[in-house]
Formats: structure tokens, C-alpha cells, sequence
């Protein structure tokens, strides 16, 4: 009996132990992981009385590695010159010898400070907006929305660009500093709707959302129609694991999860998976098949807008242009065709356009439905 009686009080006390450990383990492990609900970061106060070259240039490093998001183009992936690893004040030399040089700046800092706020000056070779011929430049005004940087910050960035490589700092140390206020504790909070948590996180740099923006990105208000809520959720923590076509990895920041608080980053996504609904909403009634109510998802209407099909063709007018237009595709091809292009998109590649673009699961995402009152649509498209 008393041996009876003795084992369940081991295992008890060796169950409360185990126990225990456990919980102390998931407590030590939760303190260990960041959190991302945690308080919004306060800009630190500049104090110019006591401010020097040095920490003026430093200060310029941390504005062209943050607020500034030059370090997301100027990088070595290719997308604008690699800032970092050449040497600034020898080719703004250089650039203002060069023919096509449309600026009026004298010296390294005046062509730099040009640079800066009025990009399309000049355009690096190889480096200017797609078909412009290096005409146009892709780089926003780093003095209008949505960077904004003050005319302090743009010449702490010239400081620590000319110090970088050793040059003498040229620009004249601030004395005053009326656009440069440190924000409050309560200014510092998360942001509360979609434009704050655009304008906080630079995202109009790169993306056109918000109807205006950047192209160095893909177009956020139209490319959203073609991705469910949880892949753009993951677009934005997980940036690199799908890539537009057409835009190279390793561009847009890897740390929002970090940076961004759950409701900041609720915000963004409800916004983004609105635009999509939006997008279908747009659309005109008059194009739905025959029989649709409004509300019947296999309308062609609702499969366009469901699929995002405007996102990359043509559609009544508008739509992009990664894919051939749609509005004629009638005429074009038979309604086996125009099925096989919806379902095994890559058996047949419409000249100019190329492979692997279209997403190959539509057979597996569509039901037998939708697919008939999409290709009974555009057979009609002629």
C-alpha cells in the first residue's frame, strides 16, 4: 500500500516541475522575441549649438540609409548608381562636363543639392525611366512628398557624401533649425490611416498607391487585384519570397515587420484588399454575362475583378499592359484558344510578351462556372 501511495506524489511533483520549467521557458522565449505593439520610436532632438562636421556628416549617413530611402535604389542590385561605392564629388565633376547635363550647378555641392530635389536634370546613362531613353529619371524630389526632406537633412546627406570619400564638407553647418522640430511623444505614436502609414514608411518612393507614387515598384492599385489579403500581408513582411515580374529582389526593405506595429500594418492591408475590391466595383455592369444578378461570381465581371485580369490586360479600355489586350481577343482567337490561354497560359506566348508571367493555377482557382462566363466574354470582345 505505502509503495501504492508513494509513486502518484512523484509523479505529481515531477509533473508540477516539468510544468513550471515549461512555462518559465515560454516566458523567457516571448521576452526574447521583438514586440512588434511596442511603443513608436521618438526622432532623437538635434542639438545644433554642439553640433560639428562630424556628427553633421553622421547625421546625413543615418538620413541616406533612412528617412531619405536612398540606400533602397542606390545600392549595388543595379537600380540607380551605387552612391556608396563611388566617389560623389568626382563625378558630379565629371557629370557637369558631360553634354547632357541641363543643370546650372558650379560645384560638387550645388550639383549634388540639384540632384536631389530636381532629379530629371540629369540622367545617369542606363539609368532613366523605361523608354524615356534616359530622359527621364525614376528618382522622386527628395524635397517633395513623399520623402520631404528638409534643406537641413538634404545638406547633411552632401556632408556626409563629400565626407565619405575624404573630401572636404562644404555646406555650411545650421544654426537654426525651424524644419527640423523634434515630433512629441504623442506625434511619435503608430499612424492612424492609410495616408499616414504611407507617408511614415515611404512607400509612394517606390509604388505608385494612393493614385500617385514611384514606378522603381510595382503599381500597388492595380497590382493587388491578382493576390489574395495573406499574400499581400506576406508581399509586405516577406518582400523577396514572390517577385513581380519585372522588378528585381532585394529592392524594398526586409525589416517592415519589425518596423511596422500590428495595426500600422492592419491598416495597410485593409487598404490594399479594399483597392481590390475596388477595382472590381469599378467595373462596368453593362459587360457582366447574360443572367448575372449583381452578386453571381461566376458574372464575368466578378471573375475579372476576383482575378485581377485588369491588372496586367486591357479590359473595356483600361488595365495594364504586361499581358496583350483583351478587347478584341475575339477577333483574334477561337474560344478553345482563348480557354487554353486562361488554363495552360504558357502553351501558346503572344508575340512581344513573355513567358511565365501568368499565373498557371487558373484551372485549379476558378470554378467551371467562372471559367465558361470568362471565355463566353471575351469570344464576345471583337
Amino acid at each position: 500500500m505505502s509503495n501504492k501511495t508513494k509513486a502518484p506524489r512523484g509523479v505529481l511533483a515531477k509533473s508540477m516541475g516539468f510544468s513550471l520549467a515549461l512555462a518559465l521557458l515560454f516566458t523567457l522565449v516571448a521576452n526574447l522575441l521583438p514586440q512588434v505593439e511596442g511603443e513608436a520610436p521618438v526622432e532623437q532632438k538635434v542639438d545644433l549649438g554642439a553640433l560639428t562636421v562630424e556628427s553633421y556628416a553622421a547625421l546625413g549617413e543615418t538620413l541616406f540609409s533612412g528617412k531619405g530611402t536612398c540606400a533602397l535604389c542606390h545600392n549595388d542590385l543595379g537600380r540607380a548608381p551605387d552612391i556608396l561605392a563611388i566617389n560623389m564629388v568626382e563625378v558630379a565633376n565629371q557629370h557637369m562636363q558631360d553634354e547632357r547635363y541641363k543643370g546650372s550647378a558650379t560645384d560638387a555641392e550645388s550639383y549634388l543639392h540639384e540632384s536631389m530635389v530636381d532629379p530629371g536634370i540629369y540622367v545617369v546613362k542606363g539609368f532613366g525611366k523605361k523608354g524615356s531613353n534616359d530622359t527621364i529619371s525614376p528618382m522622386p524630389a527628395v524635397d517633395k512628398p513623399p520623402i520631404e526632406l528638409s534643406e537641413i537633412e538634404i545638406n547633411a546627406i552632401i556632408a556626409f557624401l563629400q565626407a565619405k570619400d575624404g573630401h572636404d564638407v562644404t555646406v555650411t553647418l545650421p544654426t537654426e533649425a525651424p524644419a527640423m522640430e523634434t515630433a512629441s511623444p504623442e506625434a511619435a505614436g503608430p499612424a492612424g490611416t492609410i495616408e499616414e502609414v504611407v507617408a511614415k514608411y515611404g512607400c509612394q518612393a517606390c509604388h505608385k498607391i494612393l493614385g500617385s507614387g514611384g514606378d522603381l515598384g510595382p503599381d500597388l492599385d492595380q497590382m493587388v487585384a491578382r493576390f489574395t489579403r495573406e499574400e499581400i500581408r506576406q508581399g509586405i513582411i516577406t518582400p523577396d519570397v514572390v517577385i513581380a515580374e519585372g522588378f528585381p529582389p532585394g529592392v524594398m526593405p526586409q525589416d517592415f515587420a519589425e518596423q511596422m506595429m500590428v495595426k500600422e500594418l492592419d491598416i495597410l492591408v485593409d487598404y490594399l484588399v479594399d483597392s481590390k475590391k475596388s477595382i472590381a466595383a469599378s467595373l462596368p455592369d453593362t459587360h457582366a454575362t447574360d443572367g448575372d444578378d449583381g452578386g453571381d461570381s461566376s458574372s464575368a465581371k466578378a471573375v475579372i475583378g476576383q482575378f485581377g485580369c485588369q491588372a496586367c490586360h486591357i479590359i473595356w479600355g483600361s488595365g495594364g499592359k504586361i499581358g496583350p489586350g483583351l478587347d478584341d481577343v475575339g477577333a483574334r482567337l477561337d474560344a478553345g484558344q482563348v480557354r487554353q490561354s486562361i488554363v495552360d497560359p504558357n502553351a501558346v506566348i503572344a508575340k512581344g510578351f513573355p513567358s511565365g508571367v501568368m499565373p498557371p493555377n487558373f484551372s485549379e482557382q476558378m470554378s467551371d462556372a467562372q471559367l465558361d462566363a470568362l471565355v463566353t466574354f471575351l469570344m464576345e470582345r471583337k
